[in-house]
């Protein structure tokens, strides 16, 4: 049996939350959308801490998108504590940002990110690329158990 495909997104910005929230009901799939603003928070969620603590509201998720570039605990911070905790290492983990800067790739891809996606700046390639992302998750990717 198929658990529900979750997303956890950590975005700061507004207007790409906007952007991507759209970007998802246009892609025409069933997503569990959760929005946490910064590596501090999606550190809570993914630990169950403080408001997070109930898993029927809050489920681990099946793949998480960070932005680069967030306050507090950034992409690549949160990256690193991902990959270091035993139990969560295996979650796919997709850094999306505005910036193709090659040392933020590389970066990134040594600490153990899944992918690496600029944002594209024309509204629908971004709903094409993220078409591709979630059909690859959903319909092809096996995932991982995680039991917390």
């Amino acid at each position: 049996m198929n658990r529900q495909f979750v997303l956890l997104l950590l975005e700061d910005s507004e207007e790409d939350l906007f952007l991507f929230r759209r970007a998802v009901s246009k892609v025409g799939r069933s997503i569990a959308l959760h929005r946490v603003r910064d590596g501090v928070a999606a550190r809570q969620y993914l630990l169950g801490h403080s408001q997070y603590a109930n898993r029927d509201e809050f489920p681990i998720p099946s793949v998480i998108c960070s932005d680069l570039q967030l306050p507090g605990m950034g992409g690549l911070e949160f990256l690193e504590w991902l990959r270091a905790q035993p139990v969560l290492r295996a979650l796919p983990c997709i850094i999306y940002s505005g910036s193709a800067n090659p040392a933020d790739v590389q970066a990134a891809y040594e600490l153990g990110v899944t992918s690496f996606i600029v944002k594209p700046i024309d509204f629908g390639d971004w709903v094409t690329r993220l078409e591709v992302v979630l059909k690859f998750w959903m319909d092809i990717a096996q995932h991982p158990p995680i039991d917390l």
